[in-house]
């Protein structure tokens, strides 16, 4: 297991992210509304939702020709931190505002020990696409290594990844602290030290 780097931040409005090959993107078509601006239920997004489950998190979706991608719940609107190691990937949802914590904890050896396997996925191509799920392929500019929409930038990126097929697991801690820091904490300046019970949750995709 080796060192993580942070690299991007990627959110939205609401609803999950999806995660695939970047060629698997291309035909990804998002979400798409009819004439009473209703979601068409024959789109690409319309195929992630509703889950009869309530507590899933993560499952695999299937668009295109012949393309698979992961969807991973944020759990509300806001963004998710990713990093890029050696052996994968890690995407991490937090709420608090000035401490890095949350991605100190998942990024650390305790976090593995409670994960579970939700899928394995294949990203042979060696480019992996993070990106808010109801956004299309079409819709999104590239800045580097960012996606924007025309009135919204940091809705995706896409990163390098050593090819090859990945485990893809599924964590959450809840933190004695809870989801939110008091108002004097998220607006003040970093807090430093060795904290690390807040409520996160994250996505692991680890090299099989």
């Amino acid at each position: 297991m080796s060192a993580y780097e942070w690299v991007a931040r990627v959110g939205g409005e609401g609803g999950p992210l999806l995660i695939c090959s970047e060629a698997s993107f291309a035909a990804w078509g998002g979400a798409v509304l009819d004439d009473d601006y209703e979601l068409d239920p024959a789109c690409d997004y319309a195929r992630v939702l509703p889950s009869d489950d309530e507590d899933l998190e993560a499952e695999l979706v299937r668009f295109g020709a012949d393309q698979a991608g992961l969807v991973w719940e944020m759990d509300g609107p806001g963004g998710a931190d990713v990093a890029v190691g050696g052996d994968g990937m890690l995407v991490v949802r937090s709420w608090v505002r000035n401490s890095d914590a949350p991605r100190r904890y998942a990024a650390g050896p305790a976090a593995r020990e409670r994960e579970w396997t939700v899928a394995e996925l294949d990203l042979s191509g060696g480019q992996v696409a993070v990106v808010w799920a109801p956004v299309g392929a079409a819709e999104v500019t590239r800045s580097g290594i960012g996606l924007d929409l025309e009135h919204m930038v940091g809705v995706g990126a896409v990163l390098p990844l050593v090819p090859g097929r990945y485990r893809a697991a599924c964590g959450r801690l809840e933190g004695r602290r809870g989801r939110y820091a008091p108002a004097e904490e998220q607006h003040g300046p970093p807090v430093e030290g060795s904290d690390d019970d807040w409520d996160c949750r994250w996505l692991r995709l680890t090299q099989l």
